[in-house]
């Protein structure tokens, strides 16, 4: 084992005062890992908070949560550029959580599906 090895066990043996097998331990640790990663929905999941991770994307997705908008009325209100506003709202639709609704020359965006 190497030296490096045995310090991080030795540290977690000491953080969490296990009484068993450290080995065990770490093997019931990974199990936990193993079932959250391979859940159907892991992917899905991390690219809705990945969309909303964004200060501005959070604030655009809540925005169109309380009415339906167009980037112009983003733009109104945001002290951002249309493309910015744009680039964020591309990534909002792609994560599926807004929807874009053509009105004429004009889109209008939508809460397609809703998160707490």
């Amino acid at each position: 084992m190497e030296l490096k090895h045995e310090e991080e066990l030795r540290r977690l043996i000491e953080c969490v005062g296990i009484d068993k097998n450290i080995i065990e331990y770490i093997e019931e640790l990974k199990k936990k890992r193993d079932y959250i990663l391979s859940r159907k929905d892991f992917e899905e999941k991390l690219s809705l908070h990945n969309a909303l991770g964004h200060k501005i994307r959070y604030l655009i997705y809540n925005l169109i949560r309380q009415k339906e908008m167009c980037i112009c009325e983003l733009n109104a209100i945001l002290d951002l550029t249309q493309s910015t506003i744009s680039h964020h709202v591309k990534i909002l639709e792609q994560a599926g959580l807004i929807i874009g609704i053509k009105s004429g020359k004009f889109t209008h965006y939508q809460i397609k599906k809703e998160i707490d």
